[in-house]
């Protein structure tokens, strides 16, 4: 095991894709054809984990606003396999590289993304991904921001969901707006998955599950996974890239 000191001041590491042993694996590139290898030189959020050597994948639109990467999006599929045929909602889907991941699991999808009104490039990207996954059909794209949203898709149909991903403004209190929002709107049986744990607002979204009495854990990735779970329902086990010297900020 290379300790994070050697992995950084080695030059010659390339990043590389991980995905933990155990998971089934799943292959999604060949719907993105924007997809590229970003540059995390761009990076200047402090809440970036340059010291994993994990590749991080963006379209040339978006050069600065990256995918979950191979080992996040494996961890949220396998997660997702657990409620095929069952109610899930996205918050914040970007170009949908999560929201085909989730559809694939067989999950039937409501993604709130309030960019697709705002700008084309990235609803034709999503349209495109959708498409050459053969998910269209299966998947509802809902223009709009958290909490207003899901609180009028709930209110149109007595709606609630099983599975939850949360991955939406990082801002200081706006994923505990998401938690608190689908925490009441969510099924006895239910998971919540939130991306990003490495920013303290998405890490007080998580918290606000754990004080409500839920189980909650964290999956040691690039950007940190955390989750919550109650009812009828467990979490998969996942093993981190041994290679990294985890620490949690």
């Amino acid at each position: 095991k290379k300790s994070q000191e050697e992995m950084t001041e080695n030059k010659t590491i390339k990043p590389y894709d991980y995905i933990s042993p155990g998971l089934k694996k799943v292959d999604a590139k060949k719907f993105f054809p924007h997809m590229i290898e970003g540059d995390t030189s761009v990076i200047t959020s402090e809440y970036f984990g340059k010291n994993v050597p994990h590749k991080w994948y963006v379209t040339s639109d978006f050069p600065e606003c990256g995918f979950l990467n191979v080992d996040e999006a494996s961890i949220l599929y396998n997660n997702a396999l657990l409620f095929q045929g069952k109610n899930g909602l996205e918050i914040g889907s970007h170009v949908g590289w999560s929201t085909v991941h989730i559809g694939m699991a067989g999950v039937i999808l409501d993604v709130i993304e309030p960019m697709l009104n705002h700008d084309p490039r990235l609803l034709l990207q999503i349209v495109e991904s959708l498409r050459l996954s053969q998910l269209s059909k299966k998947i509802t794209l809902h223009a709009g921001f958290s909490p207003e949203k899901v609180i009028e898709l709930s209110n149109k149909s007595n709606k609630k969901w099983n599975f939850f991903f949360i991955d939406g403004n990082h801002n200081q209190g706006y994923p505990l707006r998401d938690a608190i929002v689908c925490e009441s709107h969510s099924c006895d049986d239910c998971l919540v998955l939130f991306h990003d744990l490495l920013y303290p607002s998405v890490a007080e979204g998580l918290r606000h599950f754990k004080t409500k009495g839920w189980n909650t854990t964290i999956y040691y990735t690039q950007q940190i996974m955390g989750v919550a779970w109650r009812g009828n329902v467990k979490p998969v086990e996942h093993t981190p890239d041994a290679n990294v010297d985890w620490k949690l900020p």
